[in-house]
């Protein structure tokens, strides 16, 4: 898995979808973070800043301010690949979530 990618991730209890965010460095060592995509429209001013449009293509939104580790077992399919011009608002939405 490689920062940009959105997988289909089985987790344990149902598969869901998520986006990939981690440095290549942590995707290498087997320690990838991910970021949830669902395909329901975020309902507040608050939570529009912590999510970026994928397309429906992907699956909808990215949640910024779902961040969690994965298990690079569980990734199951490659549903396909972020543009640069979303994975740049992904990276402020981050730095926006952390104060970073």
């Amino acid at each position: 898995m490689r920062r940009g990618e959105v997988w289909d991730y089985r987790s344990i209890s149902r598969t869901r979808r998520v986006l990939v965010v981690s440095a290549e460095a942590l995707n290498t060592a087997g320690v990838p973070i991910i970021v949830d995509v669902t395909d329901i429209e975020p309902g507040s001013p608050a939570l529009l800043l912590l999510a970026v449009g994928l397309g429906t293509e992907l699956g909808g939104w990215a949640r910024c301010r779902s961040i969690s580790t994965g298990d690079p077992a569980r990734f199951e399919t490659l549903v396909g690949r972020a543009s640069v011009e979303a994975m740049e608002q992904v990276d402020m939405a981050l730095s926006a979530a952390l104060s970073l």
